[in-house]
């Protein structure tokens, strides 16, 4: 189902990746008003009284943000989970699925992208990007990977990187029935941190989809996982 490249060893050894597939999910139930508004709150109190710079510091934020940092870039999830406390942004999305990947995110603060498993075609293997990859992004817009990054493809191509996103090939839709999430982690955050996280992930996904059936959850590490 998964592998890692034989070169992301070597440079960037430490790298995990978590995995949840579900079946037979349904975008049909997104949280009522009341229930975004609540975890807003749960949000506020958690995150709201510090600061840029003190956000940085937690774990596993600054993880996210020493890597986005090494390519000039800033790690997007703080940006939106400030924007949430502040009151800029809502937990509106287009689908269930959406919404509920959206708040596991900002509850972990865990970079995480979902997908269509329709749409895949297995196995998954990680890989550094050489910068000369493009493809469709989630936006519809062709994008190119950054060279040294991480990303994530089928036996079709890329389906994901950390600076670039998720693509539109392999989108949720208010169709999709099997789902895949997956959630990059470089070196330096816990294994049990990530099941941790694709553990609400999936609990709330069975809240609102009653009818949906785990197939997997795991999380993989570079150093006992066989390579490509």
């Amino acid at each position: 189902m998964f592998q890692f490249d034989k070169n992301i060893e070597n440079s960037n050894s430490g790298v995990k990746m978590g995995f949840l597939i579900m079946s037979r999910v349904s975008s049909a139930n997104p949280y009522k008003e009341e229930e975004t508004a609540e975890f807003i709150s749960v949000l506020r109190n958690k995150f709201g009284r510090l600061d840029r710079k003190e956000l940085k510091k937690l774990n596993p934020i600054g993880t996210y943000a020493a890597y986005y940092k090494k390519f000039g870039y800033s790690y997007p999830v703080l940006a939106q989970l400030e924007s949430v406390v502040q009151g800029k942004k809502s937990l509106d999305a287009e689908s269930a699925l959406l919404q509920v990947m959206f708040i596991s995110e900002l509850d972990s603060m865990l970079l995480t992208a979902g997908h269509d498993l329709a749409e895949l075609q297995l196995p998954l293997l990680l890989k550094s990007a050489t910068g000369a990859e493009s493809y469709q992004s989630i936006s519809g817009k062709e994008v190119k990977t950054v060279n040294g990054d991480l990303m994530l493809c089928d036996s079709i191509g890329t389906i994901s990187s950390i600076l670039r996103g998720p693509d539109y090939r392999s989108r949720i839709t208010a169709s999709t029935s099997d789902v895949l999430f997956s959630t990059y982690a470089p070196p330096g955050i816990d294994e049990s941190y990530i099941k941790a996280h694709l553990e609400k992930l999936e609990s709330r996904i069975k809240a609102l989809s009653p009818s949906a059936t785990t197939k997997l959850l795991q999380v993989f590490i570079t150093s006992n996982i066989p390579t490509g």
